[in-house]
């Protein structure tokens, strides 16, 4: 019989949150020659930035995968590097003392975590101010090195995800992303769910219903294009697939 126990305080709320989805070409700039308001987590969903801190003159470039953390106050100018960039950001404020990092300072991490952090992100959450918390108390915990040395192991399917993530809508069967990976199908498989919360198909099949939900936003397609268009050739299974996606 086990019994584990924990009692503790986090001295540490959360406040004045929001977030934005942002897609932009090569050579778009933007700057905040005040600084902003607000922190931001910055994530690089695809492509990449370059930013110039003026005060510091300090200058980071931020790949795919990338989640940056710019201090509030703190001017500074981005270029995007590539066409099709696009970044995710949550903005907030705090109080209190239990932050794990300098937040008078910029920096850039790399880790596979922040990938499945912000891939759960959609229309139907991203105004969800619980939601949001959350993953902003999750970004912290992973903000310290010795929980992001848990995640190693995850490196090697990052290939099969980048494979996934970029060419959705193509029907690619489980043992063409364990070749990728140089793994065998059931570990692959494994993996892949003990990381992700999902298995390889119902991961594409997640992002497909939200370029669906994008492609019909648009106003330039009807439901069955867009179901076409982002892989799904029949239409009872998307709909079956896309009433799923709604409730989680």
């Amino acid at each position: 019989m086990e019994d584990i126990r924990f009692n503790g305080d986090l001295e540490l709320t959360i406040k004045k949150i929001g977030f934005v989805s942002v897609t932009r070409n090569e050579n778009f700039i933007f700057e905040y020659k005040n600084g902003k308001d607000l922190y931001s987590f910055v994530y690089i969903e695809k492509g990449e930035l370059n930013y110039y801190f003026y005060d510091t003159k300090k200058r980071i470039t931020a790949q795919k995968g990338t989640l940056f953390f710019i201090p509030k106050q703190m001017p500074y100018r981005a270029k995007y590097l590539k066409n099709g960039t696009k970044i995710k950001i949550i903005i907030f404020d705090f109080c209190g003392n239990s932050i794990p990092f300098e937040t008078d300072k910029p920096f850039a991490k790399f880790s596979p975590e922040f990938s499945g952090i912000f891939s759960l992100f959609s229309n139907y959450n991203t105004n969800n101010i619980y939601f949001l918390h959350s993953k902003v108390y999750e970004l912290f915990y992973f903000m310290q090195n010795e929980n992001l040395e848990i995640i190693k192991k995850y490196k090697k399917i990052i290939p099969a995800i980048n494979a996934i993530e970029s060419n959705f809508s193509e029907n690619k069967k489980i043992q063409y992303y364990a070749d990728m990976c140089s793994m065998s199908e059931s570990n692959f498989r494994k993996l892949f769910k003990e990381y992700k919360g999902v298995s390889p198909i119902e991961y594409r099949n997640i992002i497909r219903c939200k370029e669906v939900i994008k492609l019909l936003d648009s106003g330039e397609f009807s439901v069955s294009e867009a179901a076409y268009s982002a892989g799904f050739h029949n239409m009872s299974f998307f709909y079956q697939v896309y009433n799923q996606y709604k409730k989680m």
